[in-house]
């Protein structure tokens, strides 16, 4: 009748670790364990359940709330997991954010930086911001390069501390050894010379660095300045491939980019109805100002085919994004 016995006696069997393997006896055992009372045994039973093939979440959720309302933290950080995904349990983001608390207030590193990272995308109540800087900083110090990132945006955007630049390129430098995001990001920083002094040459490196670890946005940045020359030699060709790998994965700003490289010729061949191509897969991903050359395109039949319909359009588009060039031309805007 020891629940203490009856856990160590279910994970025995269950690994072999003193007799026979007997799964389902073993099961048995801390089944037995966990409505005893044991809460290790609650939340075992939560993490076989949920990493069973196929997992049985249901199951899962029912026995991490049992653990986690006996004060488990793992358990409370698990079944919050569960709330916000919604497997096992109706999707429900509040229960979620409510059992992340419990788990990050009773001193869960892990639920910690969970909880942190829904604040950062804008969840949470205004009582987690203050200590989310805190908690990143705990893991980043201890050598968390993910938490050094988010520590990094906390600076970057004043949440939780004073907004202040050069703390943030000081944990983006830290996180850069390790996370492709960071390293972006911090690139950003050295060639805009912001928390830190200007320096486009490392600027281009930490770009390159990100684009190898598949940050698109790192590409097309690493294009422009090999583009134009910038931290380095120019070197056209280079660019133009990078641009057209960053478009084939979708990035708009990179399909933008082709057609102004077809459109003026350079490094590449002029090639309007390229270019026209181009602009009409940026201007189709929202990018606002693809959309404006796109309606002057077809408004004044720059690649041959003449559409002021469609033209009008897309320039109604872009001045809805806000671009001044588009509410001017649609002023003077005469289809015909």
């Amino acid at each position: 009748g020891l629940a203490s016995a009856q856990f160590r006696l279910g994970l025995a069997l269950i690994d072999g670790s003193f007799v026979a393997p007997d799964p389902v006896a073993g099961e048995a055992w801390m089944r037995r364990a966990a409505l005893a009372g044991n809460v290790e045994a609650a939340h075992f039973l939560g993490d076989r359940n949920a990493k069973s093939r196929p997992p049985d979440f249901a199951e899962a959720a029912t026995w991490y709330r049992r653990a986690a309302e006996a004060g488990h933290q793992a358990a409370a950080r698990a079944l919050a997991s569960l709330y916000l995904t919604g497997n096992g349990v109706v999707r429900d983001e509040k229960e979620g954010t409510r059992w992340l608390r419990t788990a990050a207030a009773s001193g869960n590193q892990a639920a910690q930086v969970d909880l942190a990272n829904l604040v950062l995308r804008g969840a949470g109540e205004p009582a987690d911001t203050a200590s989310v800087a805190r908690w990143f900083e705990a893991a980043a110090l201890s050598g968390d390069l993910t938490a050094a990132f988010n520590l990094g945006l906390c600076f970057t955007k004043g949440l939780g501390v004073c907004q202040d630049d050069g703390q943030a390129a000081r944990w983006l430098r830290r996180a850069a050894e390790g996370v492709a995001e960071a390293q972006y990001m911090y690139a950003r920083m050295l060639r805009d010379g912001r928390g830190v002094v200007a320096d486009a040459h490392h600027a281009r490196a930490w770009f390159a660095e990100a684009a190898e670890g598949g940050v698109l946005d790192a590409q097309v940045a690493l294009a422009e300045m090999l583009l134009n020359g910038g931290g380095g030699k120019c070197l056209p060709e280079t660019a133009v491939k990078l641009f057209e790998r960053a478009a084939a994965d979708g990035h708009a700003g990179a399909m933008f980019a082709l057609g102004v490289l077809h459109s003026s010729g350079e490094g590449l061949h002029i090639d309007q109805v390229a270019a026209q191509k181009w602009f009409a897969a940026a201007a189709e991903r929202g990018h606002g100002q693809a959309q404006f050359i796109l309606g002057r395109y077809l408004s004044r039949g720059l690649a041959g085919e003449r559409n002021p319909m469609a033209g009008r359009l897309w320039l109604e588009r872009a001045a809805a994004h806000g671009i001044q060039e588009a509410v001017e031309e649609l002023a003077d805007f005469a289809p015909g």
